[in-house]
């Protein structure tokens, strides 16, 4: 099936992914996480997108006919389910995330992990649920029970200082909540933060936010899955507009942007300019390093030199590895890292089942300015070492031709194929790779200066063709 992608099923609803889909998939799970545990539980979410309880109840109709037994935890963030798989005192065998993460609202998908919050990716089981899913049963033609996101409790006791946002589990959000406020170490006082939510699944965390003294100018804050006023994709400058304008307006000191799942977080400084995703990466592996010596920090092979550098130079070890947070993760619980972080604002914790949470890096980054006194600002200065374009865009007939092309020639340079195909030289590099979720191929540059990196960007292109939005 087309919408099997690399990490995740994706697809257009109902022509790509539509209820009965959804019922042979939830079989298709619920037999492979059988082969390991008889009836084994899990704990299903979803996040505002309007398609969301159709696609889950018929999800979980397939789960229980597969012999599995469903947990409906109704809306959530994705790190939100993975802590209702792995963090309860009586955890689930596995769990899935009914979204589309950042795609417009035309789409759904589902977002699979198994206990302990291991991801499942195409080579590691949805190739398999595929398959099994392929021969289910005949999908029922009523679902059994129609998921409800309206009938739960809105506020809870006293000694709750954070109510339950509307519709959500007061137990798994609650819960939740006690698991994040163990990341927070110093938060600076009276700190005016803009955040904008994307009208996604990002508006759980306002609350947390302002328990910890903040001043918080929220944006798109209504939980509506079709994000009506811009893409919940923080990592396009277009999308982070708004953001920007608010921490002009308002002066603000810091801003953060989340996707539709709220499983990242884009930062801005208090100039209203964005910083780098692995920027955020290297600052938040060095604080993490100050406090676990000696550790291991992994991050994505798009990420700046500087990354390695300064984990180095604050002791750690510093590891690279393949875009992906299959692979991110795998890596991570091999070797032990305490942190890592993705170009596309993915950033994991070994303290968090080793799964990746927006709401953590963003405590983190108030930590490291509540403990230094800095700006953010004046925190990644001293990061910001190279010129960088940022990801770029190609669309291409033949993509293979094209890698040929640019191996052929840049031959003279150091060159691996971790991630389609990175090309190294003292002064600059690049990586180019195929999209694991479009029909695209992606560039990344970096070089020692502006001038060098215009030379480079033009000479590299020219190989390729011309960008896309």
């Amino acid at each position: 099936m087309a919408l099997f992608k690399a990490y995740d099923v994706r697809g257009i609803v109902p022509d790509q992914l539509n209820a009965s889909i959804a019922f042979g998939i939830g079989y298709g799970f619920a037999k492979l996480l059988g082969e390991d545990s008889e009836h084994p539980h899990v704990a299903v979410g979803i996040d505002a997108r309007p398609t969301g309880p159709e696609i889950a109840a018929a999800f979980m109709d397939g789960l229980a006919t597969g012999g599995a037994k469903a947990e409906f935890i109704g809306p959530c963030s994705t790190p939100m389910l993975y802590w209702a798989v792995a963090g309860r005192e009586t955890p689930a065998n596995g769990g899935a995330m009914i979204t589309a993460s950042h795609n417009p609202a035309k789409y759904n998908g589902i977002k699979f992990c198994r206990e302990d919050a291991i991801p499942i990716a195409y080579n590691t089981g949805l190739a398999e649920i595929e398959e099994i899913a392929k021969a289910a049963p005949e999908a029922p033609a009523k679902w059994a029970a129609m998921p409800s996101v309206d009938l739960l409790p809105t506020s809870e006791p006293d000694e709750n200082p954070i109510p339950t946002p509307f519709g959500l589990n007061p137990e798994v959000f609650q819960g939740y909540v006690r698991h994040i406020r163990h990341f927070v170490k110093r938060t600076p006082d009276a700190l005016r933060v803009a955040v904008d939510t994307a009208n996604g699944m990002g508006g759980i965390y306002l609350g947390l936010l302002r328990s910890l003294g903040l001043d918080v100018v929220a944006i798109n804050t209504q939980c509506d899955g079709t994000f009506p006023n811009h893409e919940a994709n923080p990592s396009k400058l277009e999308n982070l507009q708004p953001l920007c304008d608010v921490v002009k307006r308002e002066g603000c000191q810091l801003g953060v942007s989340f996707d539709g799942d709220a499983d990242r977080a884009v930062f801005v400084d208090e100039t209203a300019t964005p910083v780098g995703q692995d920027m955020i990466t290297a600052l938040l592996g060095q604080e993490l390093i100050k406090r676990h010596k000696g550790a291991a920090v992994l991050f994505d092979l798009r990420s700046s030199r500087a990354v390695a550098e300064v984990i180095e130079a604050a002791g750690g070890r510093p590891l690279r590895e393949r875009v992906g947070h299959s692979f991110m993760k795998a890596t991570m619980r091999k070797v032990g890292c305490i942190f890592g972080g993705e170009l596309a604002g993915h950033y994991y914790f070994k303290e968090n089942f080793y799964a990746d949470s927006s709401i953590i890096a963003v405590i983190e980054v108030l930590n490291a300015m509540g403990l230094s006194g800095e700006k953010l600002s004046e925190l990644v200065k001293p990061i910001k070492r190279y010129a960088q374009t940022g990801e770029i865009n190609f669309k291409v007939k033949d993509k293979d031709a094209v890698f040929n092309a640019v191996q052929e020639a840049f031959k003279d340079g150091e060159i691996d194929q971790l991630d389609g195909v990175t090309v190294s030289y003292p002064e600059w590099w690049f990586n180019l790779r195929a999209s694991n979720t479009e029909p695209l191929v992606r560039l990344n540059l970096e070089a020692s200066s502006r001038e060098q990196l215009q030379e480079k960007f033009k000479q590299v292109s020219a190989l390729i063709g011309e960008p896309v939005d």
